[in-house]
């Protein structure tokens, strides 16, 4: 059986994560119920510092223009930044791709609405115990991490859209 490039590309992209599913059970971040810190230049290379948002729950996806699975997510999470953002929702995706040639290229084939953030490195990506990619973090308006997710699956569509619904529910 052949590997196709992009799996390829995919297991060899990066040393710190690797394209996958959690597995049931295992633990996802140790973040969790921690302030979000995080702060990456912009695509133009202006410093966005997230954690500062208070007021807006806060989605922040981290991604590759190689993984797989990180393309099948963006487009959910840019339904959810239209669906949720008048209700107080800031979405960002991160980056961790090595060239931002890799990034502008990778977005004028697959637009999202939402600010593109760069971790060259995955220098902030390692603070979230990533395993898998891609890492989605949702925090509340407080600026307090309260759900990590890795990998991606179909379903997870319907839990992150509950998650983010009951945190703008919040006062």
């Amino acid at each position: 059986m052949r590997a196709s490039f992009g799996a390829i590309i995919c297991l060899l992209g990066t040393a710190v994560v690797s394209c996958a599913t959690l597995r049931p059970g295992e633990r996802a971040s140790s973040s969790v119920g921690q302030p979000l810190a995080l702060a990456a230049p912009d695509l133009e290379g202006s410093l966005v510092d997230v954690g500062a948002m208070d007021g807006k729950v806060r989605v922040v996806d981290f991604w590759a223009t190689w993984c797989e699975p990180c393309k099948e997510a963006l487009p959910v999470l840019d339904a959810i930044d239209r669906d949720f953002g008048s209700r107080g929702l800031a979405v960002y995706g991160v980056s961790i791709d090595a060239e931002r040639t890799q990034i502008l290229q990778f977005l004028q084939k697959m637009p999202v609405h939402f600010p593109v953030l760069w971790d060259k490195g995955a220098v902030q990506l390692n603070h979230f115990d990533a395993k898998f990619m891609p890492v989605t973090i949702i925090a509340d308006r407080k600026g307090v991490v309260r759900f990590v997710h890795q990998g991606w699956e179909r379903s997870r569509e319907r839990e992150e859209r509950r998650e983010v619904a009951e945190l703008l529910d919040e006062p």
